[in-house]
């Protein structure tokens, strides 16, 4: 099983012969198997080390393929919408909404943000609410997005983005 453990906590790839299907992020390591559903090992192994370059600094852009084939449309829409946020640059939910197409659709933006099935490579962390505060993160527990964990994780993820950028 492909899995790294981070100081952000345990990242484990979920691929097709596509691409990348899912990023799982916990904070406990992972202990079920995943047979046929890690199809594309070059990925897997692809995705933890770009992704252990971005956590280092290292890494600005990822550039692996991205499987979006069990998405609607919709949701395909708004997670390549997010990431047309560059590196070291933040926007709010109504600002995502407007580069979606819909101004009104800030609500909408903030539930593609919490359904992101790959965080940090689809970069939902660099979206935040008009006044710039940080109220709710998924990141490494789905459980409680207001979690203070949650949002240390969030803060520390915008703040090394934009000390390398």
């Amino acid at each position: 099983m492909n899995m790294i453990k981070t100081r952000l906590g345990y990242f484990l790839p979920v691929t097709s012969p596509a691409g990348l299907k899912e990023l799982r992020w916990q904070q406990t390591p992972f202990v079920e198997q995943l047979s046929h559903e890690n199809e594309n090992q070059n990925v897997s192994c692809e995705t933890l080390e770009q992704l252990d370059k971005y956590l280092l600094g290292k890494l600005t852009h990822f550039s692996i393929p991205i499987d979006f084939s069990v998405w609607s449309p919709a949701m395909t829409r708004w997670f390549n919408t997010l990431t047309l946020v560059r590196y070291g640059q933040t926007i709010s939910y109504q600002g995502l909404a407007k580069q979606w197409g819909n101004i009104k659709a800030a609500r909408a933006a903030g539930q593609a943000c919490r359904k992101n099935p790959i965080p940090i490579i689809i970069p939902c962390h660099r979206i935040l609410n008009t006044d710039g505060f940080i109220n709710q993160y998924s990141g490494g527990s789905r459980e409680n997005p207001s979690s203070s964990e949650n949002l240390e994780r969030k803060r520390w993820l915008l703040d090394l983005e934009a000390k390398n950028s």
